[in-house]
């Protein structure tokens, strides 16, 4: 499993799963209809579902490939601190907005981040 991302792909493959599920049940729904709205709905829901489980899948393979940039939002004034891909526990970023400083740390292997003194 990707460092630093347990939580997040344990999350993101349930969800998959649930999207999964759901694209195939509105598929099965859209098929046994009769009324032509409500097909029409069902067929609606099932390409939302599909789009919902694509783009799930892509970021899963983004972040197992190393190409997602890890991110966290400033406890400080709320604007993204970005540590980049790959980086290493223990790197150091300043908000670009407020300046705070903070290091990203590992917990139970997941990212987060640590405020520092100035």
């Amino acid at each position: 499993m990707r460092e630093g991302y347990k939580s997040v792909l344990e999350f993101l493959e349930a969800d998959l799963e649930i999207e999964e599920e759901q694209e195939h049940l509105y598929n099965q729904l859209a098929t046994a209809s009769k009324d032509a709205k409500a097909k029409e709905t069902f067929q609606h829901l099932a390409r939302a579902a599909k789009g919902h489980k694509d783009a799930i899948g892509k970021l899963i393979r983004d972040i197992e490939s190393d190409v997602h940039d890890v991110s966290f939002y400033c406890f400080m004034c709320g604007w993204e601190i970005n540590f980049g891909k790959m980086p290493s526990v223990g790197n150091e970023e300043r908000c670009p907005l407020c300046c705070q400083k903070f290091a990203l740390v590992d917990v139970d292997n997941d990212y987060e981040i640590k405020s520092l003194p100035q």
